[in-house]
């Protein structure tokens, strides 16, 4: 009898998201994730839910369900599977209730960014999957331990499974246009909204005429035009918006240091780019960041200090720290940044497919 596992990948219509580039590489690791479920499982059948535009992407192995508008307002057009993995929270498509499904939560953000009716309403939603679930996994400690606090959880298996990081230290490497190779700089990268805190990096950029601050990532939130707006005098600012991935692995590996002020993360995954390139890292000492940088990251000072004093706090910790940070602390970040890999992840994930399908065919 055949045995069907579906992972939705539907968030593969915004692939240069981070959430896009999870799903890109869970079809990337499809056909490893065939081989070795069907060591286990025979008759095992793995289908990709994908937009249009990514049918066959992955090979001919694993089989496709096109994401389509009428499958978001029907699900009981869906076939029936032996389990369902959503690999985020936010995804509009979901199974029938004879479905098992296997949840992995990101993050509650929505918790620090929404206000009022909007924010019940977040809540209300992923209540009522994590309540439709008969797994939930997250992608670190801290997204665990927040859910917990604002969720009903009870009953539910839980377990944390990190987020696996793409190794950006293989590939070519393009410089952006109008970067200056020869001149340092302190790298942002990320999607550019209020919870990135990079309003709090340009003040301090004044007290730092030696370096110059190379702001990299989405740039269509309103935030980043008003980021634009308070750009110093002394010039030593640049927003270039999104970059290829070559360009921003020439980032990576030619900055001074990540500059990382984020006070809402689920994981952090700059943290960890980075630090795969054994570059300093410094960070807000916010939600998820001092799990992830763990004893190898810098971390910010109390980021609610007025200014000007906090300017002169950011500054004075990136130049104090700087001399500190040794070929040793270099390859020690290496190691730490190889234990996100996404064998790793996806090796974990192989692991609860085989309890949980094996539960299901249990209970069926």
């Amino acid at each position: 009898m055949l045995t069907k596992l579906l992972i939705d990948l539907s968030m593969l219509r915004h692939p240069h998201c981070g959430l896009g580039q999870v799903a890109l590489n869970y079809g990337r690791w499809a056909p490893y994730i065939l081989s070795q479920l069907s060591a286990h499982i025979p008759d095992l059948q793995l289908t990709l839910l994908v937009p249009r535009s990514y049918l066959g992407s992955f090979g001919s192995q694993v089989s496709y369900v096109e994401a389509k508008p009428l499958l978001r307002s029907f699900p009981v057009l869906f076939p029936q599977y032996d389990l369902w993995h959503s690999i985020h929270q936010l995804s509009p498509f979901r199974p029938t209730h004879a479905t098992p499904r296997l949840l992995t939560i990101h993050d509650l953000n929505f918790l620090y960014e929404k206000e009022g009716a909007k924010r019940q309403r977040y809540l209300r939603r992923l209540q009522s999957e994590c309540n439709a679930s008969a797994a939930i996994t997250f992608i670190s400690q801290y997204a665990q331990s927040d859910a917990l606090q604002h969720l009903d959880l009870s009953g539910k298996p839980l377990q944390i499974i990190y987020n696996g990081v793409e190794d950006l230290t293989t590939g070519s490497l393009d410089p952006p246009q109008g970067i200056d190779p020869s001149r340092p700089f302190f790298l942002c990268m990320g999607v550019l909204k209020p919870k990135k805190n990079l309003h709090l990096l340009l003040p301090a950029m004044q007290h730092l005429p030696a370096y110059y601050l190379v702001i990299a990532g989405n740039d269509s939130d309103p935030y980043a035009r008003h980021l634009r707006t308070l750009i110093p005098s002394t010039g030593n600012v640049r927003i270039i918006g999104p970059v290829s991935d070559s360009a921003r692995r020439w980032l990576y590996a030619h900055c001074t240091a990540l500059l990382f002020p984020s006070q809402c993360e689920g994981f952090g995954l700059p943290l960890i780019e980075a630090m795969q390139w054994g570059k300093p890292v410094f960070a807000s000492r916010y939600t998820s960041l001092p799990e992830i940088g763990a004893d190898l990251a810098f971390y910010f000072p109390t980021l609610d200090t007025p200014e000007p004093q906090r300017s002169s706090l950011i500054a004075s910790t990136i130049l104090n720290s700087l001399p500190l940070f040794t070929p040793q602390r270099a390859e020690a970040e290496r190691q730490h940044a190889a234990s996100f890999s996404y064998k790793k992840h996806i090796d974990n994930y192989i692991q609860l497919y085989l309890t949980l399908l094996d539960s299901s065919k249990t209970h069926s």
